[in-house]
């Protein structure tokens, strides 16, 4: 069995904003399409034979998630480790994704997608998809359309072939080569727009010109800016959300606990973010001496490993937060953390990955091989 199976392929045609993303791959005839194709089925061909049936049908209903299982079980894989999935524990009901193994080494593995998305911002995502959908089955020879602001006025869709012939029949109205002249003039106030409204939605689009090289070109998607997205504040509390829920699922357990954590925060996962959700969150504090400041960076008491009360999840043995993206797995961040309280010792000499981990009141960080080194994806030419 193959995750994606062989077959002819002809879809030449970019991903829609509401694609499945199985099926998407599955059907692209594109350079990038065969790669990753060709890098999750070698990666399918290791996954334990008789959970392979059940997996793939999760693959193709839940992509994300599913890669990232995929993900973890080959990169210990490729580590030395033999992993089982779904292991019976004896003191609880629930299963763990993986048991791993190595030379009579053996912990726990548990994988989970942190999002800092609530299921109405995830609804409202959806619907806005659709709309950026929509528009891109205009046909647009001369100008790119960019969605200056979007408001949805009921729960309904609106119409599509509504939207597309209303901006098919007001778009002949404007010269690519007049607005430019009003862009050189008038700046960004020369752009024109076209609004759409109805019981359901109401948008305004501004028309970008496009240059004379690529005027009437077909196959381009005429949306060519999406609107701004502002947010503040980082991933911390998605990862330590998403942490939490797992660190006490499966009771006493008798051998090292790992938990990986996908960050799919849309404000982005940095250094900052994960050691904040792990060891508390960052302050400067100083001294109020005018001759001796004594400025020193401190951390807060609400941490995942540590809060208020003292040392938290000690079942827990260490961390792994990935930020994988799909085409960027080869230059994928991940931070591996071990637990500084633990109650079972995970033997870091074990992995050849990053480490993190507390030494002598300090956090120390010891470089280890690259996602790329471990996983083999310097052989494809495109990125992975």
């Amino acid at each position: 069995m193959k995750l994606f199976e062989d077959k002819i392929r002809t879809d030449i045609k970019p991903a829609k904003h509401n694609d499945n993303t199985y099926d998407f791959f599955d059907r692209s005839d594109s350079e990038k399409g065969r790669v990753i194709r060709e890098v999750l089925n070698s990666w399918f061909d290791n996954y334990p034979q008789d959970e392979k049936s059940e997996f793939k049908k999760r693959f193709r209903k839940e992509f994300s998630s599913s890669l990232y299982e995929l993900f973890i079980h080959e990169l210990f894989t490729k580590q030395g480790f033999k992993l089982e999935s779904h292991p019976i524990l004896k003191n609880s009901s629930n299963r763990p994704d993986f048991l791993a193994k190595k030379n009579g080494f053996e912990f726990y593995i548990e994988v989970k997608e942190a999002t800092d998305k609530t299921d109405a911002e995830r609804t409202l995502e959806n619907k806005t998809n659709q709309i950026y959908d929509i528009v891109n089955q205009t046909d647009s020879p001369n100008f790119w359309l960019q969605i200056e602001k979007l408001n949805f006025k009921t729960d309904q869709q609106p119409s599509a072939k509504k939207v597309v012939r209303y901006l098919e029949s007001k778009l002949p109205e404007y010269n690519p080569d007049f607005v430019l002249e009003n862009l050189n003039t008038l700046g960004v106030n020369g752009i024109p727009f076209i609004s759409f409204e109805d019981q359901n939605l109401s948008m305004i689009i501004k028309l970008v010109p496009k240059s004379k090289e690529i005027r009437g070109k077909k196959g381009l998607r005429p949306i060519g800016i999406l609107p701004a997205e502002g947010f503040t504040g980082g991933a911390d509390d998605s990862i330590k959300s998403a942490l939490s829920k797992k660190a006490t699922k499966y009771g006493e357990l008798d051998k090292p606990f790992l938990i990986c954590i996908n960050s799919k925060s849309h404000r982005g996962t940095d250094n900052y973010d994960v050691m904040d959700s792990l060891f508390g969150s960052t302050s400067v504090s100083y001294s109020t001496d005018p001759d001796n400041k004594d400025e020193r960076i401190e951390r807060g008491l609400n941490g995942f490993f540590k809060d208020s009360s003292g040392p938290k999840y000690t079942k827990v043995s260490a961390v792994m937060i990935n930020r994988l993206i799909l085409g960027h797995v080869k230059e994928g961040k991940y931070w591996f953390v071990k637990h500084p309280f633990a109650q079972s010792n995970l033997d870091f000499d074990k992995f050849e990955i990053n480490k993190t981990f507390v030494e002598n009141n300090k956090i120390i960080f010891k470089e280890g091989k690259s996602i790329r080194e471990i996983l083999g994806l310097d052989r494809f030419e495109l990125n992975f």
